[in-house]
C-alpha cells in the first residue's frame, strides 16, 4: 500500500493485487453500499492516520474515486470535506460517496509551447475525423514554461502512447500525475483547448504552403504542363 498526501484535502492511497487480496476484497466489489467495502475504507483510513499524522475522520464526509491499474490493484482518491483535522462545516450531513472510473487519464508533459503546438498540429492531420479520435477528452495545463496534456484514451492505450510519445514524455498513465497536475499546475486554454488549438495550427499550415486537404472523391482538374 502507498499513501500519497497531495494536499491536505486530497490524498492517494495505490493498492497492488496482493494488498486487495489481503483486505479481502476485490475492485469490482467496492461500493460503498456494501458493508465489506465501508470495512475497507476504514481499514485504509487508519494506515492513512497512522503513516501520515493526519486526523481523518472516517466517518466524515469524504468523495472517494477509485480507478482499476493495468498492473491489477486499484488507486483510492480521496478527498476530505475540509481537510485533514479541519472541522466540518456546521449543519452538513455526513456524507460519503465512491465513485469508480473505468478511463485512466495519462498525462503528457512538453518542454515548450513549440512542441506542444507541433504535436496538436499533427494531431489534427492525422486524425481529422471525428470517428478516428484517438482520445475520449483532454485538459491543458501549464507551469513554469512547461505545458501537461492530460487525456483519456478513446481507444487502446498503446496506440495513444505511440502517438504522443513522438512529442511529449509521458508522466503516468495511473491517474496519479493527473491528480498532482490539476492540483498544482493552471489550466490552459479552456475547454477543448488541445483540439482548437490543432485546428488552429492546421489551418494556419495550410494557409500559409497554399495546401489543401484532398477530399475523397472529388474530381480535380489541372490544366498545363
Amino acid at each position: 500500500m502507498r499513501i500519497e498526501a497531495i494536499t491536505r484535502r486530497k490524498i492517494i492511497v495505490e493498492l497492488s493485487a496482493e494488498d486487495l487480496s489481503a483486505l479481502d476484497i476485490t475492485y469490482d466489489a467496492l461500493d460503498y453500499a456494501s458493508v465489506e467495502t465501508r470495512r475497507v475504507i476504514w481499514v485504509i483510513l487508519d494506515r492513512v492516520r497512522e503513516t501520515t499524522g493526519c486526523d481523518v475522520d472516517p466517518s466524515g464526509q469524504m468523495l472517494i474515486d477509485a480507478m482499476p491499474r493495468p498492473t491489477g490493484g486499484c488507486i483510492l482518491f480521496f478527498t476530505l470535506h475540509g481537510g485533514c483535522a479541519e472541522p466540518f462545516s456546521s449543519g452538513a450531513p455526513p456524507r460519503r460517496t465512491l465513485r469508480k472510473r473505468e478511463q485512466l487519464a495519462a498525462a503528457y508533459e512538453f518542454p515548450a509551447l513549440d512542441a506542444l503546438l507541433d504535436c496538436a498540429g499533427a494531431y489534427a492531420r492525422s486524425f481529422p475525423d471525428e470517428a478516428e479520435q484517438l482520445i475520449a477528452q483532454s485538459e491543458l495545463y501549464r507551469s513554469g514554461g512547461k505545458y501537461r496534456l492530460l487525456l483519456c484514451p478513446a481507444q487502446e492505450m498503446n496506440k495513444v502512447q505511440r502517438f504522443f510519445s513522438e512529442y511529449g514524455s509521458l508522466c503516468g498513465e495511473e491517474g496519479i500525475a493527473a491528480c498532482q497536475t490539476r492540483e498544482h499546475w493552471q489550466p490552459f486554454g479552456g475547454e477543448n483547448a488541445f483540439a482548437r488549438l490543432g485546428r488552429r495550427t492546421h489551418i494556419e499550415a495550410g494557409e500559409q504552403t497554399g495546401i489543401r486537404r484532398l477530399c475523397p472523391g472529388s474530381v480535380y482538374v489541372s490544366f498545363g504542363g
